[in-house]
């Protein structure tokens, strides 16, 4: 899932270049701070996804509600890495944004 193939062939190609923000595009420290900080990312299962919303299970047992301006179309169990540091998911190959909503 490569996060600008998603936005344009959801017409969002525009998006792509001015939206900014946790759930939008990737900012350059957000990456930073997850390649500097391996030790934060934390396996995950999908527990449940809806429209920009994502439910993930760390395998510590935290349960976090995710949320990214895409539907992301993840389905239950499909293995995921969360680093709440940096805020992002990485999912299918591609690191997303996303905002923490619980």
């Amino acid at each position: 899932m490569d996060e600008t193939r998603v936005q344009q062939e959801a017409g969002l190609a525009m998006c792509a270049e001015t939206c900014s923000g946790p759930g939008h595009r990737v900012h350059p420290i957000q990456a930073t701070v997850a390649a500097a900080a391996p030790s934060s990312w934390r396996d995950a299962l999908v527990t449940a996804s809806a429209d920009g919303d994502v439910e993930v299970a760390t395998l510590e047992g935290a349960t976090v509600r995710l949320w990214h301006h895409l539907p992301l179309d993840l389905v239950a169990g499909e293995p995921v890495a969360y680093h709440p540091v940096a805020g992002v998911l990485a999912a299918r190959g591609a690191v997303l944004s996303v905002r923490a909503l619980s």
